[in-house]
């Protein structure tokens, strides 16, 4: 008997937690993310992200006391590793025979994350809800980017401001005019829609054609006669593609090896105190990625996964709460070609009554905020099932990308 489930989602980023028996990210498993909330069967959809440990103490507190807590933080950002942080020296660039290359390490020191997720949620099998709490870590154990990418990295991070003349002395009397940084990823995307920033760089584009000593830089390039709206046109047109380029280098040069791994760890108090007895859950997966590059916007990814679970959330019929242990591994082929994606993957599950998974996805970016979201195909079935996905992941711009 075949089930057909069709689940249609919008994940916004005001709830804190979305939950389904399957989700979207049941077809995404290139890279684990949040390994404390994936043992909890749980899709967060809005992560605490605090800016200090004053920030954590209170978000916990207030967590613990509401029986909601989603919260992943990079220790990286806590912890003074150099006394002068660079972004060359985050992406982990170093010289070696007077070449640059990229510490294929250091997503050790820079890309690990602590995640910890406490809540009440219903599980199958069980009478009404259980408090459980997650704990989870993960990581970039290694990448490797080859000379060419090492160096397409290198300049999209280094060669970040403009280098006309008359950029130049526009962007530094608009800083100095307006007390505002240079502008950013978010300046450059809201620009044509924001009437407000227009007034705002043509009233200082029109102070920087009247004032006196600009005169003979405009005579010098023979545009007197420039308006205020093709001065900042001209500036946002060479400022601009240097701030996606730095700000889009991590997506768009992609290391050509990469190992992730995650470790996880949950807890389900059988009554309903924290200080009941508990049942526990642990999980830990590897996957690597090869990246086969066709132009600066493509690619093929070669994926390979492991994943071990021991699951003990699992009760009997007479009230009994036992384990059961399972090893998940496979491979997945995703081609890129810029904002489409369209991916294949096949699971094989030993422990578990020998069952795969076997899911075809596509996703399409609609824009920097949108992505359309499929996956056809068997999960894991007992009864032959076919799982359909349909879903549409909307964020939201919360400001603008620091970018110096």
């Amino acid at each position: 008997m075949k089930h057909i489930y069709i689940i249609l989602g919008l994940f916004f980023s005001i709830s804190v937690f979305a939950q389904e028996k399957a989700s979207i990210n049941d077809f995404n498993f290139e890279s684990v993310t949040n390994p404390a909330f994936v043992l909890l069967d749980e899709t967060p959809t809005q992560l605490h992200t605090p800016e200090n440990l004053k920030s954590l103490s209170v978000y916990l507190a207030n967590g613990f006391s509401n029986t909601n807590i989603a919260v992943e933080i990079n220790p990286y950002w806590y912890i003074d590793f150099d006394e002068k942080r660079t972004y060359k020296k985050y992406r982990g660039f170093k010289e070696r025979d007077g070449e640059e290359y990229i510490d294929p390490l250091i997503g050790l020191k820079t890309d690990w994350s602590f995640s910890l997720a406490y809540l009440e949620k219903e599980f199958e099998g069980f009478t009404g809800e259980k408090r459980v709490a997650g704990i989870g870590a993960r990581t970039t154990i290694f990448k490797f980017y080859n000379k060419s990418r090492t160096k397409e990295v290198s300049k999209a991070i280094t060669k970040t401001g403009v280098e006309s003349e008359l950029s130049t002395e526009f962007e530094l009397y608009y800083v100095l005019e307006t007390d505002n940084p240079k502008p950013g990823s978010g300046t450059c995307k809201s620009y044509a829609e924001s009437i407000e920033l227009q007034v705002q760089f043509q009233d200082v584009a029109k102070l920087f054609i009247e004032d006196e000593e600009n005169t003979s830089l405009l005579q010098r390039l023979n545009i007197e006669n420039i308006t205020p709206e093709k001065l900042v046109e001209y500036y946002l047109a060479e400022r601009c593609p240097k701030v996606e380029s730095f700000v889009n280098n991590p997506k768009n040069i992609k290391p050509n090896i990469r190992i992730d791994g995650a470790i996880g760890y949950s807890v389900l108090f059988k009554e309903a105190e924290i200080n009941a007895s508990t049942a526990n859950r642990f999980g830990s997966w590897l996957t690597a990625d090869a990246a086969v590059r066709f132009n600066s916007s493509s690619y093929l990814h070669i994926y390979a996964i492991g994943k071990f679970v021991d699951d003990g959330f699992n009760i009997d019929e007479e009230g009994v709460y036992f384990n059961e242990s399972f090893w998940d591994y496979g491979g997945k082929l995703e081609l890129e070609l810029n904002k489409f994606k369209l991916g294949y993957e096949y699971l094989k599950r030993s422990g578990d009554g020998d069952r795969f998974r076997s899911v075809g996805n596509i996703s399409y970016q609609i824009n920097e905020d949108i992505t359309v979201t499929g996956g056809f195909g068997k999960d894991f079935p007992v009864d032959n099932n076919l799982v359909t996905i349909l879903g549409i992941n909307w964020g939201f711009d919360l400001g603008e990308k620091a970018f110096e």
